[in-house]
């Protein structure tokens, strides 16, 4: 299933839920005290082609796009302030080409990791908040091919500041929310974008 049908699907479903729930369900925003959320979104990782040019390919293709999710909780120390823990898995992007004059073949780079980052939130009314994001994040990257017809393999590890997001949360209820947000993270020379929609809940 292409991600944006899964998306679409997703939105239905939550707007379907909301519109059976009884009128009374939403009890209204928080009231600024301490406050905790877990959740879970899918979306789409958009890769730059620098996580394979120029090593493990010095030239060819990249596909830079693939199906992508992150597991999250966090909590605010306010109504405006506060911390958040994921696992983020940005799927992998596949390539082909030449790495100095030898073929290339079903090269894929895989990356995942920890992001934590400080969110400071703005509520615009008793449901909808926007949100922006700031932090660290701790990654891994798999890369493997075939070059010259020896498989190839190959596994980084490292952390870097800077990884950011901006997005919205809109509550159902006094507890479920949905989620939508767009995030940008450093994975060593290179960078990737995630696009993604999700569940939250509030507790």
């Amino acid at each position: 299933m292409k991600i944006g049908n899964a998306l679409v699907g997703f939105v239905l479903l939550l707007l379907s839920a909301n519109a059976g729930a009884q009128a009374g369900a939403f009890t209204g925003a928080f009231t600024g005290a301490f406050t905790y959320f877990l959740g879970g979104s899918l979306g789409q990782s958009d890769f730059d082609e620098s996580v394979a040019i120029p090593f493990p390919i010095s030239s060819g293709t990249v596909d830079t796009k693939d199906t992508a999710f992150k597991l999250y909780g966090g909590g605010f120390f306010g109504p405006h302030l506060g911390a958040e823990l994921a696992y983020v898995n940005l799927g992998k992007a596949g390539y082909a080409g030449e790495f100095f004059g030898d073929p290339v073949t079903d090269g894929k780079v895989e990356v995942w990791g920890y992001n934590v980052a400080v969110v400071a939130r703005l509520p615009v009314n008793e449901r909808l908040d926007l949100f922006g994001k700031l932090g660290v994040f701790l990654w891994e990257s798999d890369s493997s091919d075939v070059t010259a017809g020896a498989p190839f393999s190959s596994t980084l590890r490292g952390w870097d500041g800077g990884s950011f997001g901006l997005g919205a949360t809109w509550r159902f209820t006094r507890h479920l929310a949905a989620r939508l947000e767009w995030e940008r993270f450093p994975v060593g020379e290179t960078d990737a974008a995630l696009l993604s929609l999700g569940v939250q809940y509030n507790f």
